[in-house]
């Protein structure tokens, strides 16, 4: 537990402290709630940029504490105004922000692997931080296929903080992302009163879907959303004149944008920058027809914004230039997946389990696509199609109002009628055209620009791509289709009235009910969250190749099986196995023989050693052993 909110107080920390240097630096002379995305991109790129140096995970992590350190000093010598409205402004957004993301660590009653029996992609995710800090094991395929570990690489040097804990380090920077994406909301909710400012960003942080992926321990995806969010506040901070810059300061009032979209490269890779172009162009084009109407010259305008968009598009190339090969890479990896067809498949016949064996529970082989994965590395048996999905997911879910714990589920799939859920959905529908409604009525185009790009992203992956690759395009609408109306709808006193698209009594209690659908809806997606083992090895992993054509029993202690979804994470680390069999195993060894065709048995720290009488010890990575049994 401490482990993993410690790692969150150094990400949100340091997010802060060299987001506002940069911003400092920028000439923004105020303090800007753009801090924590700005922060975590530079966070992000340092640590991929320095942890391949001597020293690895060690080397990252003085790099990290070096630039932590320099951004204390420039806030110590540089006035930056607003710091003491900041602090009551933030605490309590980022205290009930934090509150939330620990939920599925308090409903499962420890903490662990984020995902594990709902997605455990995180083991894959762990395996590739591992190989950071020890370079000496097997290098990952993900590594081939440019996939981005700006992530794994922070993991790594947090993990150097406590004792080495790969789990704590990477769940410590989850729960930390929808934190900072609560913050960075605070920029456009200061119009709010306090209790309700608080509740809007943990809302915007935490919306339905945004809990969902955190369900799935999946911070790559918590990052591109937050990275979304901050490009269009920032766009909308500037369209609005909030810069307080100076002088040759001036031309880099826009360099925030170039950060930010660095630290969407190095979390997200070339598909990451999509959104924010899109986003750009929209928004450009909204503000030169806005311009036109006022009287004012297209020609000015773009002259005005011309060299600060040059300067910060330099920053960002600059930013990149080292990941360019890779993410040329990644580029051609994912395109493969999202064009992947289902090719035929082949089933194969499970073992049972042998007699006297009833508490083993045999995992017959799954019809699966042999189709490489670009979230998993090349070669994964993986369903390309689908995922972890049931099937194509509702975009209504991007509306924040989703009765459901688990969010790939149809409505009517559980225990409430599908008329429910679309009632929730046209709740969320009505607060989202007046949100829209009120922003646009006040010539505010950069959310209203950045929730269209996403939406076209999404179409042309849904109409071009898988339904995973288009579940993914959801996540990133749904923060701003959470932020544009609750500030609308949360919004009190003359000025909201004076605003109002509806009556001042409707819109408070569409806001009243709107905000407590949404939360409801993200208290059930965070609370069907599994946690797994509290524990991680790649040894699992690295035992793979020498298994993947045989069944193959694994002892696990029983209590990690019960509470902890053990032969969940078992069955993802060994995935391709042929037959795969997980049971309880632990004290002495077992009497009898081992399941009919296992002839490979693998334990653990609390495993039999040998499992069975006459068992022959064949390769150990720790904290497992490979025995082999039954040999003839």
């Amino acid at each position: 537990m401490l482990g993993t909110y410690l790692s969150t107080l150094i990400v949100c920390g340091a997010s802060l402290a060299v987001g506002q240097a940069a911003l400092v630096v920028c000439g923004w002379r105020r303090w800007s709630w753009l801090a924590p995305a700005v922060g975590i991109a530079l966070l992000l790129a340092v640590a991929w940029a320095t942890v391949r140096l001597p020293g690895e995970d060690a080397t990252a992590l003085a790099a990290l504490g070096v630039i932590s350190s320099g951004a204390a000093i420039v806030l110590w010598r540089v006035r930056v105004e607003g710091l003491s409205e900041a602090l009551r402004e933030g605490i309590p957004a980022a205290a009930l922000a934090l509150v939330g993301v620990s939920i599925p660590f308090f409903v499962e009653g420890h903490f662990g692997v984020l995902g594990t029996s709902f997605n455990p992609d995180m083991g894959q995710q762990l395996f590739a931080a591992d190989w950071l800090v020890d370079s000496n094991r097997p290098q990952p395929d993900l590594f081939g296929n440019g996939y981005p570990v700006g992530p794994h690489s922070l993991a790594a040097a947090l993990a150097t903080v406590n004792g080495g804990n790969l789990v704590s380090a990477f769940s410590g920077i989850t729960i930390a992302v929808p934190v900072l994406a609560a913050l960075t909301a605070l920029a456009v909710l200061r119009e709010l009163a306090g209790l309700q400012r608080a509740i809007g960003a943990a809302l915007v942080g935490l919306p339905y879907l945004a809990a969902s992926y955190l369900a799935q321990g999946l911070p790559k995806e918590l990052l591109q959303a937050l990275f979304v969010l901050a490009f269009a506040i920032c766009l909308h901070e500037l369209a609005r004149g909030r810069l307080g810059a100076h002088g040759r300061r001036g031309v880099l009032v826009a360099v925030p944008l170039g950060l930010i979209a660095i630290g969407s490269v190095y979390a997200y890779s070339a598909p990451g920058l999509a959104w924010l172009a899109a986003t750009a162009v929209l928004f450009a084009a909204a503000e030169l027809i806005r311009g036109r109407r006022s009287g004012r010259g297209a020609g000015v305008m773009i002259r005005h914004a011309l060299v600060p968009a040059v300067v910060a598009t330099a920053v960002l190339v600059v930013g990149v230039a080292p990941e360019l090969g890779r993410m040329v890479e990644f580029r051609g990896t994912a395109v493969d997946v999202a064009r992947a067809e289902r090719p035929d498949r082949t089933p194969v016949a499970g073992v049972a389990p042998a007699r006297g064996e009833d508490t083993t529970r045999a995992r017959a082989a799954k019809d699966r696509d042999a189709t490489t994965d670009a979230d998993s590395g090349a070669g994964v048996v993986f369903d390309n199609q689908l995922g972890n999905l049931f099937g194509e997911i509702s975009p209504l879910e991007v509306l924040g109002v989703w009765p459901t714990g688990d969010f790939r589920l149809d409505p009517g799939a559980g225990a409430a009628p599908s008329a429910f859920f679309y009632a929730c959905a046209l709740l969320g529908a009505l607060a989202l055209l007046i949100g829209l409604l009120r922003w646009l009525g006040r010539g505010e185009t950069a959310l209203p620009a950045a929730l269209v790009a996403a939406l076209a992203v999404y179409l042309a992956a849904r109409a071009a791509s898988t339904p995973y690759t288009a579940a993914k395009a959801t996540l990133m609408i749904a923060p701003l289709a959470t932020l544009i109306p609750v500030r609308e709808l949360l919004a009190t006193g003359p000025a909201a009235a004076r605003r109002a698209v509806v009556p001042a009594r409707a819109g408070a209690l569409l806001g009243v009910v709107f905000v407590l659908g949404a939360g409801f809806s993200s208290l059930l997606a965070l609370a069907n969250a599994p946690v797994g083992p509290r524990d991680y090895s790649p040894g699992l992993a690295l035992l793979r190749s020498a298994v993947i054509d045989e069944p193959v029993l694994v002892l696990a202690p029983e209590a990690q099986i019960v509470d902890e979804h053990a032969e969940e994470f078992i069955d993802w680390e060994l995935r391709g196995v042929v037959e795969l069999i997980v049971g309880p195993g632990g004290g002495e060894p077992r009497s009898g023989r081992p399941p009919d065709g296992v002839r490979h048995v693998i334990t653990g720290r609390a495993g039999p050693s040998p499992p069975y009488a006459g068992a022959e010890l064949v390769k150990r990575v720790e904290p497992y052993r490979l025995w082999l049994v039954g040999a003839d």
